[in-house]
This record gives structure tokens, C-alpha cells and sequence, in this order.
């Protein structure tokens, strides 16, 4: 398709403007625009005479295309925070008092190219929310380059939001199903040879693309669809000119996301307080109030799955200090796969542990940039190899092939 597609023209048709309103009413609307700054990006506006942007009618999207006429408007996005007034900066970036409950979301980080894989995913996601009793309120949508599975704002009840706070339980439930996913995600991802990740980001500012709006620099329509067209689902939906989508996406049931909020809570936690890793015993990660300072060792061997070794007598896993070496995360590694490999750990622990710290706990340890990624590549690799062996003894040879550990 020409990168000249009429983008105006695109916005002006009534079915597109009515899907991108109806998503972006009470939201904190930003716009991504054809211009760019001098690094390269594009423009992303998200308030207009010091006003944050909102658009609750046909007439407000009108009035914002031609605002920004000079810039080139291009994608839109809505907050994930509903808000009860948003009339001032005040107004937008107060996250607790002034947000009436947010969309749970899982984002789908991958390449047009999988696109089968990536509906596999989110089928994957999907399974884990049906089994949890929530089917009504589930719609996805295709983001241009991966997919967003979003569950509808007004599936947590008005009486679940009185006792726990939006940001708390949208971000728990997210990361409850990411959690629960792990394994048959690395299943895909080996099976695929793919590379695709599941996401958690749901921070008090994250946006995400309103249906039907345009990707930022692909010429296609991020159409949204229900469950059950997964299957049927077709890169030529996406098709701007002609695209292929379901206006059922505003389908919900009030409270169903209840049950599975207070579970999330319980073995998860909130945003920024999480007690999963306290409850099973994983390396908490410092607090993000008194953040460490990134200081740079290097692990005095390569970070190769080839050198892990075999510990005879592994270090209890719970309460380990992690922090600043990075040393201590590839020692930390080698005790999850030595208990495993001498049946102190199920399968599905010794994954639950690796898959944490990929997640949160490498990411917490104020190491530097390119250790996390060396670290995260590593335990990535380890995890592929447990499901590759699986067998506790196979795992065993496998690590005594590289000798014992305080050994040569």
C-alpha cells in the first residue's frame, strides 16, 4: 500500500469516527502526528493549550484533526485510566482520586510476520481468563505489529473499586495471567522458534491504540475483534481501505473480573507493592521509593547456559540479595536448576522462579542495562533447556557436563 494513504480522508468516514470516540470517551487521549522531532520520533501530543486532550464526541475528534492539522494527526490512543473529570494537568495525572477504574491489558510484543504465532498467544491468554470465569467482557485488538487482549473497564464492579483501587487491581490481574502463562509461552516461543513476549503495562499513564485508529507508521487499521474470531482472524482485516472488525468489543458483564481481582491481589499484589515474590519465597526486588545505584561488575564467567553447573547442596531460594553484582543472579540461577535437577522443585516452580526474576526481580537489582539483557538472555535460555530435558536426572548430567560448582 502507498505510504501516500489519505489519512484524512481515512478519518473522516462515520464507522471509524464512531468506534475511535466510544473507545476514547473519559480517557486521557494522545495523539501521534506525521511530524517528527529531531531524534527521529514522532510528535505525540497529549494536551492543547495546556488542557489534556480528551475526546468525547464526533465534534472534539473534529476539532482535534484540525488543531493538529500542521502536524500531520495520525494514530490515536486512550489511557487506560477512566477519569471522572479531565479538565486540567491536575486533573490527568492525578492517578488514584480521580480514576474511576482502569482496562486490564496484555501486550503482545511481536512481528507481523508471526502473526499466527501471535494469535496462539493470545489464545493462550484468552484460555487463562476463561478458566478464571471471564468470557464476556474479553476483546482484542490487533495493535499493527503484535495484539493488545483487553478486558473491559466495567468488568470490575463499582463495589470491588470502593475497596481496592483501580491502579492495584488492573495491574494484578495482569500480571496474574502473565504469570500463569509463562510456561506455555516459552512452549510457543520454542516450538515457533519465535520470540514473542507478553507484557505487562499497566502504569498510571500507559495508552493504548483506540480501535480502528491507524498504526503510527504502518498503513493499517488496528481492528478490534471478540474471542471466538481468533481463528478466523486474516491480515487483510487490517486493511484500512476496506478494514474487518467486530463492534461487539464494548460487550461486558458487570463484576465478572471480581473474583479473579481478589485472587490476583492476594497472590500478586499491587502496583508497585507486589507480594508475589514474598509469598513464594522469590528475591524481592528493592522498592522503586528507594532505588540503588547502578554499578557495573562483570560476572567473572561468560553469561552462557553451557558454563551452569551443578550445586550439590543449593542455597534455600527464598529472601536471596540479589542486588548490584550480577554474579549473585547467575549463582542465584544455578541453584533453581541444581534443585531442580535433585527433585527439591517441581517443573512448574523451577519455572516459576526463572520466569519471575525474567520479569521483575533481574530488572529490580540495579544492575546495569546491558547485564539485565546478558542476565534475562541467559535464564531465557536455561528455561528452554528445563522443558527441552524435563527430566530432573537428564538436567542433572546436563549440569554435571560443566562440573560441580567450586569446581574446575
Amino acid at each position: 500500500m502507498s505510504n501516500e494513504f489519505d489519512v484524512k480522508k481515512y478519518y473522516q468516514k462515520g464507522f471509524i469516527r464512531k468506534e475511535i470516540v466510544d473507545f476514547l470517551r473519559k480517557r486521557w487521549v494522545a495523539v501521534h502526528c506525521k511530524r517528527l522531532l529531531k531524534d527521529g520520533r514522532p510528535i505525540l501530543v497529549r494536551y492543547i493549550s495546556n488542557v489534556p486532550i480528551k475526546v468525547e464526541s464526533q465534534g472534539d475528534l473534529d476539532r482535534i484533526l484540525k488543531r493538529l492539522a500542521g502536524l500531520g494527526p495520525r494514530t490515536f490512543y486512550g489511557s487506560a485510566n477512566i477519569y471522572r473529570k479531565l479538565e486540567t494537568r491536575e486533573d490527568a495525572l492525578e492517578y488514584f482520586e480521580n480514576v474511576e477504574t482502569r482496562t486490564p491489558t496484555w501486550d503482545i510484543d511481536s512481528r507481523p510476520e508471526w502473526w499466527k504465532t501471535t494469535l496462539e498467544v493470545a489464545r493462550a491468554i484468552v484460555d487463562v481468563l476463561e478458566k478464571e470465569g471471564v468470557t464476556e467482557s474479553v476483546w482484542l485488538k490487533w495493535s499493527g505489529r503484535g495484539m493488545h487482549v483487553h478486558v473491559n473497564e466495567h468488568a470490575f464492579s463499582p463495589e470491588l473499586l470502593a475497596k481496592h483501587d483501580p491502579l492495584d487491581v488492573s495491574w494484578a490481574v495482569v500480571q496474574y495471567v502473565i504469570n500463569k502463562l509463562q510456561n506455555k509461552l516459552l512452549e510457543i516461543n520454542m516450538k515457533k522458534g519465535t520470540e514473542i513476549k507478553v507484557e505487562n503495562l499497566m502504569d498510571p499513564q500507559r495508552v493504548f491504540t483506540a480501535p480502528l485508529s491507524l498504526h503510527r507508521t504502518l498503513n493499517v487499521a488496528c481492528v478490534p475483534f471478540k474471542p471466538e474470531d481468533i481463528d478466523a482472524f486474516q491480515p487483510e482485516w487490517t486493511n484500512p481501505l476496506n478494514p474487518h472488525y467486530r463492534d461487539t468489543w464494548r460487550k461486558y458483564e458487570i463484576g465478572e473480573l471480581d473474583p479473579l481481582a481478589e485472587k490476583a491481589l492476594k497472590v500478586v499484589g499491587g502496583y508497585n507493592k507486589p507480594a508475589a515474590q514474598r509469598r513464594t519465597k522469590l528475591p524481592t526486588p528493592p522498592t522503586p521509593l528507594k532505588q540503588v545505584a547502578v554499578i557495573k561488575y562483570a560476572p567473572p564467567v561468560p553469561l552462557r547456559p553451557e558454563l551452569l553447573r551443578l550445586n550439590p547442596t543449593p542455597a534455600p531460594l527464598e529472601g536471596r540479595d540479589l542486588r548490584l553484582n550480577p554474579q549473585k543472579a547467575v549463582t542465584f540461577l544455578e541453584d533453581i536448576l541444581s534443585s531442580y535437577a535433585l527433585g527439591r522443585l517441581s517443573l512448574e516452580q523451577a519455572l516459576g522462579y526463572i520466569n519471575a526474576c525474567i520479569n521483575v526481580t533481574l530488572r529490580a537489582q540495579g544492575y546495569s542495562e546491558d547485564d539485565v539483557k546478558a542476565l534475562i538472555a541467559l535464564y531465557s535460555q536455561a528455561a528452554r533447556k528445563l522443558l527441552e530435558l524435563k527430566d530432573p536426572d537428564k538436567v542433572k548430567k546436563w549440569l554435571l557436563s560443566h562440573g560441580k560448582r567450586g569446581k574446575p
